[in-house]
């Protein structure tokens, strides 16, 4: 339904105003030519000038006052207009033209009591050939009240003497009884009176609109738009049929169903809109408050967040409080990434809400609203708050437990606190809803989590976590076998990650002590980089640091690759100590079993050597060098 009735109301008066100026012939009105020169011309200031100008000199003739109060009304300054139709009613009471436009410039201010009891006198005191005014007049005051009903017999009794009536006036009346019938929920017979308008005065623009309305109430928007298109080829200069092809636009696409076409609705209501604006140069206030509010709304709809955002801002400062206003100024601020503001309207939404009486009933859903609220506290580049932020995303994920990037975002967000079993519960919920490429990182993340638990590590993760991209868990869970099952995962969708491949064979070899499975990821990622130092020493120590059987010649293979990999000899202390030990295990294994140990004692003697010759004052190595120097012969001495 229609919610800026008055406003037709004042088109179709300065409609009239409009005709009476050029068809009425002003001289025989005793006014003097310069001011019919004037306002033919449309010179509104140079006619109210001379019209001051005559009342100075003569303050009592009723029609210089008449005329000023239809200037004034035709600009819309109602209060300026109510002036001066009260001096012509004073000059002239039987005068019934300036006390009909009294009672609509009432009506206009508001004055809607008024305004009434000025049509219910003028109707009691009229001649028959003014009483369709009040007639309408009195039509109007029941619109107002919702008494439809009876409007539509007052608009009726005001066409009674149709045939002695202007064309002018007959458009109007029936554009007011169509009205009338439209608001009773029949637009059939709206458009029926629409037409008989149009049939008396062809040149009418203000009945499309209503033509239009009607149509968009009897879901037919091809008829609206086409009747919207009629008015602005007439006149597209007009600027305040930009206006009403806005409002028409904004309720074709909020009642539009298709996506295309809705926003397509919303970009011809900004389109007519900053037309508008453009043309009549208003400024944000009170009387245009619609025009902006309907421009932010219809930005956010095609999510123009900037732009919604300035708009919604003009409103606020008007200042209008619209329903849901907080929300959607919010909703544009959040868009544009302006988390801190959008934060503290969203909170102010919620704080609006809660003022409201029982009769409010919410619109916005507990999801949008609170998922849009954490995501102000988690991506914020600086003080990010993941309290917060998983505070409200739960509430979020109560309304709708099953929204894919929430769960990721709340999960990486309780990973960053360090809550590692409450990220984890929430990282498999979002597995379990399944993975595909463009979401993978979570595994990595997850299985990150799950490392953490397990080596109840509080001081880093395993991997760097990867964004973007508060319930206990069961403690018998095995989160390093976890933690293997979606790097894994991962792995289905890059199988060539070798930093994953490392981190899967470490997890086995070094934290779980899964020789096998730990020896095959690590010759897996040789497979893949045959000249990676970190598996070869891996594997060289797993073979003689006790995590596999013991297998000397094989550990100081791995090894002894492992060192030639290196830039500098010293470059790995620690892997040069390995090696000597290695090789003083092996001369003491070989001893044990009765074999010629001499060459491994000497290779450890010599390993201990270059160990010294990075650190001389390595301890292990000189305790190893003592260990072993008399354990061989040099076969040069």
């Amino acid at each position: 339904m229609r919610n800026f009735y008055s406003n037709s109301l004042l088109l179709i008066v300065l409609i009239t105003v409009f005709v009476f100026f050029t068809s009425t012939d002003l001289s025989s009105q005793t006014l003097k030519e310069e001011i019919v020169t004037a306002l033919k011309s449309g010179d509104t200031t140079k006619a109210i000038e001379s019209l001051n100008a005559e009342i100075e000199i003569d303050d009592g003739y009723y029609y210089y006052y008449y005329i000023l109060g239809q200037i004034y009304f035709n600009k819309e300054n109602f209060d300026k207009a109510k002036e001066n139709f009260a001096l012509s009613v004073d000059k002239k009471s039987k005068h019934f033209e300036s006390q009909y436009y009294l009672g609509l410039s009432n009506y206009n201010l508001g004055n809607i009591d008024e305004a009434e009891k000025i049509f219910k006198k003028g109707l009691k005191k009229a001649k028959k050939d003014t009483k369709h005014m009040f007639q309408n007049g009195i039509g109007l005051i029941l619109m107002k009240k919702k008494d439809y009903q009876n409007a539509d017999r007052a608009f009726r009794e005001a066409l009674i003497s149709e045939d002695e009536l202007s064309n002018s006036v007959k458009a109007e009346y029936h554009i007011n009884l169509g009205d009338a019938n439209f608001y009773q929920g029949i637009p059939s017979l709206a458009i029926s009176e629409y037409k008989k308008a149009l049939a008396v005065d062809t040149a009418s623009k203000e009945v499309y609109y209503h033509w239009a309305e009607a149509c968009l109430e009897m879901k037919d928007y091809n008829c609206a738009l086409e009747k919207l298109r009629v008015v602005l080829k007439k006149d597209s200069t007009h600027a305040q049929a930009w206006n009403r092809a806005g409002g028409i636009y904004f309720k074709a696409a909020m009642s539009s169903r298709s996506r295309d076409e809705r926003k397509n609705r919303f970009r011809e209501t900004i389109g007519s809109y900053k037309r508008f604006i453009e043309l009549s140069n208003i400024q944000p206030d009170s009387q245009h408050v619609r025009v902006y509010f309907e421009l932010a709304m219809s930005y956010v709809n095609i999510y123009g967040f900037e732009d919604a955002a300035d708009y919604f801002d003009k409103v606020i400062s008007i200042p209008y409080e619209a329903r849901d206003i907080y929300f959607y100024y919010g909703k544009s601020l959040w868009g544009s990434r302006q988390y801190e503001k959008a934060s503290e309207m969203l909170l102010k939404h919620i704080e609006w809400v809660s003022e409201q009486d029982e009769n409010y009933r919410n619109s916005i859903r507990d999801e949008e609203l609170y998922r849009m609220l954490g995501d102000t506290y988690y991506y914020r580049k600086e003080n990010k708050d993941f309290s917060k932020a998983t505070h409200y995303y739960g509430k979020s994920l109560d309304a709708n437990p099953d929204q894919k990037r929430l769960l990721q975002s709340i999960a990486f967000a309780y990973h960053n606190l360090r809550s590692y079993k409450q990220a984890i519960t929430y990282y498999q919920k979002r597995i379990e809803i399944g993975i595909d490429s463009t979401s993978v990182a979570i595994l990595k993340n997850a299985s990150s989590c799950a490392l953490s638990i397990a080596n109840s590590d509080s001081e880093g993760d395993a991997l760097e976590l990867e964004d973007e991209i508060t319930e206990e868990v069961v403690d018998d869970v095995n989160y390093y076998e976890l933690a293997i099952d979606y790097m894994q995962q991962y792995l289905s969708f890059y199988p060539n990650d070798n930093k994953i491949i490392l981190l899967i064979a470490d997890t086995y070899l070094r934290t779980m002590g899964d020789c096998t499975n730990g020896i095959k990821w690590y010759k897996k990622l040789l497979e893949l980089e045959p000249d990676n130092c970190d598996a070869k020493t891996a594997i060289g120590f797993s073979y003689f640091g006790g995590v596999c059987e013991k297998n000397f010649p094989r550990a100081l293979k791995y090894l002894k690759e492992a060192y030639a990999c290196k830039e500098s000899k010293c470059d790995n202390v620690e892997l040069v100590l390995w090696i000597a030990q290695c090789y003083h295990l092996y001369a003491a294994d070989k001893v044990a079993t009765k074999q010629d140990a001499n060459e491994e004692f000497k290779n450890a003697f010599n390993w201990y050597g270059k160990v010294l010759k990075c650190d001389p004052s390595h301890e292990e190595a000189k305790k190893g060098q003592d260990n072993t120097r008399f354990e061989f012969y040099d076969d040069k001495g």
